[in-house]
């Protein structure tokens, strides 16, 4: 390793725990826009306190999955003129 390179920690991500956070991400910019839909409209539609939470912890354990699958840290090095602060 040269001298002014940076070394990090970085976690390894397998492809399925990959695609099992941006299957949530897209879960929950579906959710945000629903509830924008809903907002501008007539309350015609309203999401029960309890299906609200059913839906966080079904997201929370998506994130849980996909985070315990992720690998332990190994070092990268990074070219010096990343991470540097000028």
């Amino acid at each position: 390793m040269e001298k002014d390179q940076v070394t990090e920690l970085c976690y390894h991500l397998p492809e399925a725990a990959h695609e099992r956070l941006c299957d949530t991400r897209e879960e929950i910019r579906l959710l945000s826009d629903l509830n924008a839909r809903i907002s501008n409209e007539a309350d015609h539609l309203q999401l029960s306190p309890s299906a609200l939470a059913r839906c966080f912890n079904r997201h929370a354990d998506q994130l849980d999955i996909a985070l315990h699958e992720s690998y332990w840290p190994s070092r990268r090095e990074q070219p010096e003129h990343i991470g540097r602060r000028d």
